[in-house]
């Protein structure tokens, strides 16, 4: 899905599982954007907070080269692993749940058994354009230029989302929160791609663990204002 390579001793990741019931499997825009909620929920969970539970790992987790593993679930390996300390956001058709970062070669069992490599679903819809919001809203688009796996992209659209989560001014997050934190994720065209990176608030470089190049631009965030 995001990562086959093998797993080095005290290597560290934030891990997500994506629900994918065989009868009933995700879109992958809700997929994706789940993946950007999940970890933003978590990141802001009280527990993640100083003195809180999970501060220390998240703390030691998260510096300049932060690595997000993508698994997939169903039935009741899924049931089991929300078991486990982490956040889950729903949007649409789409459930994804993200754990407190550790070491991978430690993962709990419920958790290093599931599968990464992808199951097969439809590409998302190509976006040539913006609609307007009369909300604030964190737009998140994926570079045109590349071809990534599902669960490769979830990844990074979660890296976007939390460093264009990080990047907020106070007065920017109390007003995303007050509407309810919209966010939106797209598969722009070439042409759009390149309108947006001029706002893009962070862009994102892969460490090339797995499928593309160190340094290779993955994803943009931006945060666009009511009427954008």
């Amino acid at each position: 899905m995001s990562d086959l390579t093998p797993v080095a001793a005290g290597e560290r990741a934030l891990q997500l599982v994506v629900r994918v019931e065989k009868a009933s499997p995700p879109d992958l825009i809700d997929v994706y954007e789940a993946a950007a909620m999940a970890t933003v929920g978590l990141l802001d969970d009280p527990r993640s907070h100083p003195q809180g539970a999970w501060h220390d790992e998240v703390a030691v987790w998260n510096g300049a080269r932060i690595r997000k593993l993508v698994r997939r679930a169903r039935g009741a390996a899924w049931g089991r692993v929300c078991e486990l300390d982490g956040v889950t956001a729903h949007v649409g058709s789409a459930s994804v749940r993200a754990f407190v970062p550790g070491l991978m070669d430690e993962a709990p069992a419920e958790l290093a058994k599931l599968q990464i490599q992808s199951s097969p679903l439809p590409a998302p819809p190509i976006v040539d354009d913006l609609v307007a919001t009369d909300e604030p809203t964190v737009i998140i688009a994926v570079d045109p230029a590349i071809d990534l796996s599902w669960g490769k992209c979830a990844a990074q659209v979660a890296h976007a989302a939390q460093r264009g989560w990080e990047s907020f001014t106070r007065t920017e997050r109390l007003d995303w929160n007050a509407a309810g934190r919209p966010l939106r994720v797209l598969s722009p065209t070439p042409a759009l791609w390149g309108r947006l990176l001029p706002d893009a608030r962070v862009t994102i470089h892969d460490g090339g663990f797995t499928e593309v190049a160190p340094g290779t631009r993955t994803a943009l965030a931006l945060y666009a204002p009511a009427d954008r």
